[in-house]
């Protein structure tokens, strides 16, 4: 997103979704020629092909994969599964969606998997926390640790409430997009972010 919000205008925000953000519409995204051939390269096993969509897409995934995780050891290991799991599913991609938000959910779900291992492994740790991270110049706002509270904040949302605000308020995606990625109704993801919103709202202004 080119142009991010302060954390503390995030956080001070009006904690009611309001119906044009509930009913916002992206432009569809069309693929260009050549990427067009490189999908239908890759789709053919082409090893040419396939190199130029990772390399097309890694970043986005990585990126993402940091802001769940933070600086996760495992993040390479993790960045490989993403592409496998992409690479074995590219036939069932129809274009319903664009290609980036088809690779946000296998990212999205792939870390959900991780986390419920670790979980089960009882080493989980806290998904979004470092999401600040690469954010100073949107951050300096006279505070002395504005990222360290915005980070300790947002770990006091429950994971489902974290990702929602994450996607919509960092990502830049929209309401639609997110319910595409996390297979709920949009309902439900205006929800999350409201609930998201008015409870760090209550967590800064301290009435939480």
């Amino acid at each position: 997103m080119d142009q991010a919000l302060p954390i503390t205008d995030l956080f001070a925000a009006d904690a009611t979704t309001d119906a044009a953000a509930t009913t916002e519409a992206r432009a569809p995204e069309y693929l260009t020629t050549e990427e067009q051939l490189v999908l239908a390269g890759a789709r053919a096993g082409n090893p040419r092909a396939l190199r130029q969509f990772y390399e097309a897409h890694q970043s986005q995934v990585r990126g993402h994969l940091y802001r769940l995780l933070g600086p996760d050891s495992e993040i390479d290991d993790i960045v490989q599964t993403v592409f496998a799991r992409a690479f074995a599913a590219l036939g069932s991609f129809k274009g319903n969606s664009a290609l980036s938000t088809w690779l946000y959910r296998i990212t999205t779900n792939t870390t959900h998997n991780l986390l419920r291992q670790r979980f089960r492994r009882n080493r989980v740790k806290s998904a979004f926390q470092w999401w600040t991270d690469g954010r100073d110049a949107h951050l300096q706002t006279g505070r002395v640790d504005v990222r360290g509270e915005a980070e300790r904040l947002l770990q006091r949302l429950a994971p489902d409430l974290r990702e929602v605000f994450v996607f919509y308020h960092y990502e830049g995606l929209t309401l639609q997009e997110i319910s595409q990625i996390l297979d709920k109704p949009v309902s439900t993801v205006g929800d999350r972010l409201t609930r998201a919103r008015k409870r760090l709202h209550d967590l800064v202004h301290g009435d939480a």
